[in-house]
């Protein structure tokens, strides 16, 4: 159960436009509070190229959201959630979603119909550079689940 392209997809046939009961859940590889916030700040500063959250590097600066994404998230017609990754694991657990089991984190989903679905994996983050790139990958992948 891994957040894989595109095999945790739902299937094509059976998926319906997002309804205002969706939510988009992004999943950041990070700990939440602040002094957490603060590490992270100076370990992207310092060594970015080992810092885990690909998704955190694109979507914050220092330490707030950049601001084309907090826009277009903010433009998006679904509820959303922002989950470090002991909240999210609270939030979803192993035994009523089984595919958060061993998930590489960050990743972003659509919660539709009680499921996750995967919209970009971790692999899918890694690979992108700026947060146009993630706008536009996620407004793909939004897409294609509409389908």
């Amino acid at each position: 159960g891994r957040c894989t392209e595109p095999g945790l997809m739902p299937d094509p046939s059976k998926a319906t436009l997002a309804a205002s009961t969706d939510r988009l859940v992004i999943v950041y590889n990070a700990n939440a509070g602040w002094a957490s916030a603060l590490i992270d700040a100076a370990h992207k500063l310092v060594r970015p190229e080992t810092y885990e959250c690909s998704l955190c590097m694109i979507s914050y600066g220092a330490v707030s959201m950049r601001r084309p994404w907090r826009k277009y998230l903010d433009g998006l017609a679904l509820e959303k959630q922002s989950y470090h990754r002991q909240d999210f694991a609270r939030a979803y657990p192993v035994d009523l979603f089984p595919m958060v089991d061993g998930l590489n984190l960050p990743a972003i989903f659509i919660e539709a119909g009680g499921e996750l679905h995967c919209l970009l994996s971790s692999k899918q983050l890694d690979s992108l550079t700026d947060v146009e790139a993630l706008i536009t990958a996620l407004d793909l992948a939004l897409n294609r689940f509409r389908k």
